[in-house]
């Protein structure tokens, strides 16, 4: 039986795949050949104990991004005249040399990006399920709760946010509208958006453009739009949460303030 030890400076399942794909090329049986897998190898003692136990016959797979130890790898499982076939170290002095770049030499970094893309989809999944307070059951999931009344860029923020991992629920505030009590459960997560009268008509009359409705409603009332900011103010001043003016604001200006004050306030970013 032929055994090849993987030996990774991550999970090695790369590798392991890799191996596989080999050996499916001489219609050779699962039974007559095993794989064992060594993860996160970083030290030199590590090799030596992996090799020590290694037969002469086997052969080794190895991914270790640390060229160091690659070629420590290499010596002494030689000496034992144990075969070491490297899947990594050839392709990283080629795009070296093409690149004109040196490579990080980041262990497991593969993983931790694809750890980073799922947070992301599950951030931004997230932020569409809890937006404009559809459904208030993810309050204490979110990283950060924005409250704002409407037309104060609750969304655009949300998914802004999201696209850096953050979970975010944005819940609109509805003049004679009670907000639901669970959000004074979290009140340390929450953070207010408020804008000028003068922004907000412009922004309601663009929006009600766009979708083909009459412009004369109360929605793009200038004095109803003042009476839903003052009554918005109170709510945030009961709640006791920070304010930010986006009047003028980019999307990213208004999202690095979200981001200090959650800092600022010892929440997850």
């Amino acid at each position: 039986m032929l055994t090849v030890h993987i030996i990774s400076d991550s999970i090695g399942n790369t590798a392991k795949d890799v191996v596989k794909a080999a050996l499916v090329q001489f219609s050779y049986s699962d039974a007559r050949y095993k794989v064992l897998k060594n993860s996160n190898v970083s030290t030199k003692e590590r090799i030596e104990s992996i090799v020590e136990n290694i037969e002469k016959d086997d052969v080794i797979v190895q991914t270790l991004v640390d060229r160091e130890l690659a070629e420590y790898t290499k010596r002494i499982a030689e000496e034992k005249g144990i075969k070491v076939i490297d899947l990594l170290s050839g392709m990283l002095n080629i795009f070296e040399e093409k690149l004109e770049v040196k490579p990080e030499n980041n262990p497991g970094l593969i993983r931790r990006m694809g750890t980073e893309y799922f947070k992301r989809v599950d951030a931004l999944e997230f932020a569409v399920k809890y937006d404009d307070g559809k459904d208030i059951n993810g309050l204490k999931e979110a990283d950060v709760v924005i409250l704002g009344v409407s037309r104060t860029s609750k969304t655009p923020l949300s998914l802004y946010l999201a696209n850096r991992n953050i979970k975010v629920m944005n819940v609109p505030i509805v003049q004679d509208l009670i907000l639901p009590e669970q959000l004074y459960e979290v009140k340390r997560k929450i953070i207010g958006l408020t804008n000028s009268v003068e922004q907000l008509n412009k922004l309601r009359e663009q929006r009600l453009k766009t979708l083909g409705v009459d412009q004369g409603t109360d929605y793009t009332d200038e004095l109803q739009i003042f009476e839903e900011l003052e009554y918005a103010l109170e709510i945030m001043e009961k709640i006791g949460c920070p304010v930010i003016d986006v009047q003028n604001k980019a999307i990213e200006e208004t999202a690095e303030i979200i981001i200090n004050i959650m800092r600022e306030r010892g929440l997850e970013v």
